[in-house]
C-alpha cells in the first residue's frame, strides 16, 4: 500500500529523485535553443465490402429463398444444400472455394455463438464478483480506483455492463466476419 509522504525528509528525497531540489535554487541563463520537429501520420482504413455483381447477387438471392423454403437452419440437409448453392454463386474455381470456406465458417460461428455467449457471461459474472470484493478491501485513504469505494463499485458495475454487452454481440460478430470474408471472393 502506498502511504503519503508526511516528513520533510521524505519530500526532499522524492524531489531529489524526480530532479527537483529541496533547498534554495540558483537561476542560470541559458541560450535559447530552437528545435524543429516534423511528424508524419499514416491513416489506415478498412474499406467496406464491395457489393456483389448483378449475376452473383441474383444467384445469392435465389439460394437464400430456397433455404427459407427448405426449412432453414433446423434441417442439416437444408444447410448443406444452401452452402453448396451459395458457393456456386461465385466464379469457378477460386470464388467457389473462397465462398464455401466463408459460408461454412459463418454457420460454424453461429452454431457456437450460444455456447460462446454462455461462457463469456459466466466470465463476466465471476470478474464482477471479484471486482466488487476488491472494492471492499480498499483501505481508508487509498483511492486505487479513483475516489474511493463508491467510485470503485461504480466502475465495477460499468465494466460488468460492458462485458455483458460484448458477450451479447457474438452472432453479430459472426455476420460481420462473414461480410468481410465474402468480400474477397471473386464474383461471377
Amino acid at each position: 500500500m502506498i502511504r503519503p509522504l508526511t516528513t520533510v525528509a521524505g519530500v526532499a528525497a522524492c524531489l531529489a529523485l524526480l530532479g527537483g531540489t529541496s533547498g534554495a535554487q540558483t537561476t542560470t541563463t541559458r541560450p535559447a535553443v530552437t528545435t524543429t520537429t516534423t511528424t508524419t501520420t499514416t491513416t489506415t482504413t478498412t474499406q467496406l465490402p464491395h457489393p456483389f455483381s448483378p449475376p452473383t447477387k441474383s444467384c445469392v438471392k435465389d439460394a437464400k429463398q430456397a433455404f427459407k423454403q427448405c426449412g432453414g437452419s433446423s434441417d442439416p440437409k437444408c444447410v448443406t444444400d444452401f452452402q453448396s448453392a451459395f458457393s456456386k454463386c461465385f466464379r469457378v474455381p477460386d470464388g467457389v472455394k473462397c465462398a464455401s470456406s466463408c459460408i461454412k465458417k459463418e454457420f460454424s460461428c453461429l452454431d457456437s455463438a450460444p455456447k460462446t455467449r454462455k461462457t463469456c457471461t459466466k466470465a463476466c459474472r465471476r470478474t464482477h464478483r471479484l471486482d466488487r470484493k476488491a472494492c471492499t478491501l480498499i483501505a481508508d485513504g487509498d483511492n486505487l480506483w479513483g475516489a474511493g469505494d463508491a467510485s470503485c463499485l461504480t466502475t465495477a458495475d460499468a465494466n460488468f455492463d460492458l462485458c455483458l454487452f460484448t458477450c451479447s454481440q457474438a452472432k453479430i460478430d459472426c455476420h460481420t466476419n462473414f461480410t468481410f470474408c465474402i468480400a474477397d471472393c471473386p464474383n461471377l
